[in-house]
């Protein structure tokens, strides 16, 4: 703890400070009887904002209205306090990101028990009468209860306003809903499709959408019907109902629960729903040698997921903002490369906020990276992003990389893990491409074993690629976003 740091705040201890960034402090709490929780404390230029405050009660309320065993519900808040604070259920335990670039896709087991804890959560928010708009792995913990759904900072009642007041669409543009990415007014059943495409990740590690920049990934979804060929046999009926362009015709979240085989004493009928039909991938499917989640304290295998960072972080898709993300053994406020301007969380009775209909995204030009780039030649990965990569040397299957971030050690950004924030692929000749995890590593793999970046300074990394016959190219991209580039295998 820092000098003149606060020893408790509102009617909890402080244990430690977990992280930063221009929205305020995260800390550690517990209450009398030993609870932790996670608790933002805002301060900075906005504390003099009356309409900071007043969309931070509107939060406050939001996040009260809704309560679920599979999310990190709200604890106790302040929001007129000289110094505004939130304080959330603690979840540890990777995001489900993490988890697959560790370990890969999960089997079949774990993806209908994950699927089911979203879907219960969704639920609970849902009949508040409230969309979540921005369900992707990032906001979803691997808990050792279960999963947690985390980000309710940019939720909004169901008949609020379609846009942020910057015309941008809510949401992370790789899960959006085609609505969604075309600025009309987003429904619960953009959080449908959210579920579909995040099943549909888990499932395969792939995105439905991918691009090399936000911009590319908002025509795609809008344009585009989504592709799944590639996912287990088990899955594709269910994301055939889910992954509907047409929202009137997904399925509901009861329906959705029922058709999981999730007992209906957890939980009750949401009433008027969608009016589509999903067709079930029940979870009474065989185990597969369900996984452990480690969670190491003081160590790098996990990540230690404050949910009280969910409140008050907004992304939009262009400039730099902020966001808090799990990475290595603490959480700090770190942007997304894509983040942008807050946005309000709007009071439903405002109709003054609406900003009526929008033309949506139109086509990029230059869609993809038509030539690879030379081995040894240093990218930043995408218009605004921390990260610049050199892929300089691949002999057989093992690649050398030289990686940066430019902003590391600073306020906003933390000490980010390079395993966390990049994924290194192989692209085989016939366009077969696979992705290095963790388990595959050789013994003079470092990528994995590289721990946080705390200064700007190049750092030279090995990783061992998956066997996709004959190589032709290395990609390195932006796990969450998808942005980056590929090199070359040959010089």
């Amino acid at each position: 703890m820092r000098p003149g740091e606060p020893r408790t705040i509102g009617p909890f201890r402080v244990r430690s400070r977990l992280g930063s960034g221009g929205m305020g402090d995260v800390y550690l709490g517990a209450t009398r009887r030993g609870q932790q929780v996670a608790i933002k404390l805002i301060r900075g230029a906005q504390l003099d904002d009356d309409e900071f405050r007043t969309r931070f009660r509107r939060e406050v309320r939001a996040a009260a209205q809704v309560r679920s065993r599979f999310i990190a519900n709200l604890v106790d808040a302040d929001p007129d306090a000289d110094l505004p604070w939130l304080a959330t259920e603690y979840v540890a335990g990777p995001t489900l990101s993490q988890e697959l670039a560790a370990n890969g896709p999960l089997p079949q087991a774990d993806v209908l028990n994950l699927v089911a804890g979203v879907a219960e959560a969704l639920y609970g928010i849902h009949r508040a009468g409230l969309v979540h708009r921005d369900v992707k792995p990032a906001n979803v913990i691997l808990g050792a209860d279960g999963p947690r759904l985390i980000d309710l900072g940019v939720v909004a009642a169901v008949d609020a306003t379609r846009l942020t007041l910057t015309g941008q669409p809510v949401g992370t543009p790789m899960y959006m809903a085609p609505e969604q990415a075309t600025g009309s007014r987003a429904t619960s059943a953009v959080d449908v499709w959210a579920l579909g495409a995040l099943a549909y990740y888990a499932a395969t590690g792939n995105h439905l959408f991918e691009g090399d920049h936000p911009a590319v990934v908002l025509y795609r979804v809008s344009s585009e019907e989504p592709s799944y060929a590639d996912s287990p046999a088990y899955l594709r009926p269910f994301l055939d109902g889910l992954l509907s362009r047409d929202p009137e015709q997904r399925p509901s979240l009861d329906e959705i629960l029922r058709s999981l085989g999730v007992p209906e004493s957890t939980w009750s009928p949401v009433p008027a729903g969608g009016h589509g039909r999903v067709r079930a991938a029940r979870r009474d499917a065989p185990e597969r040698g369900r996984r452990r989640v480690r969670v190491a304290v003081g160590g790098g295998v996990a990540a230690v997921v404050l949910a009280a960072s969910a409140f008050g972080l907004w992304q939009a898709l262009d400039g730099p903002g902020e966001r808090e993300e799990a990475g290595g053994t603490t959480t700090s406020d770190r942007p997304s490369e894509s983040a942008g301007a807050p946005e309000d969380l709007v009071d439903p009775t405002d109709e003054s906020t609406d900003t009526g209909d929008s033309a949506g995204p139109a086509e990029p030009a230059g869609e993809s990276q038509d030539q690879p780039w030379a081995l040894g030649s240093t990218q930043r990965l995408g218009e605004g992003s921390c990260w610049i990569v050199s892929v300089d040397a691949v002999e057989g299957r093992q690649a050398t990389l030289t990686i940066s971030c430019d902003q590391a050690g600073t306020a906003q950004y933390g000490t980010p893990t390079p395993s966390q924030w990049l994924t290194v692929s192989a692209v085989g000749q016939d366009g077969t491409t696979a992705r290095s995890t963790a388990v595959d590593a050789g013994p003079d793999d470092t990528f994995f074993e590289q721990g946080n970046l705390t200064d700007p300074a190049d750092v030279t990394l090995t990783v061992t690629l998956p066997d996709v016959g004959e190589l032709a190219r290395v990609s390195v991209r932006h796990t969450e976003n998808g942005y980056g580039g590929d090199w070359a295998a040959a010089g």
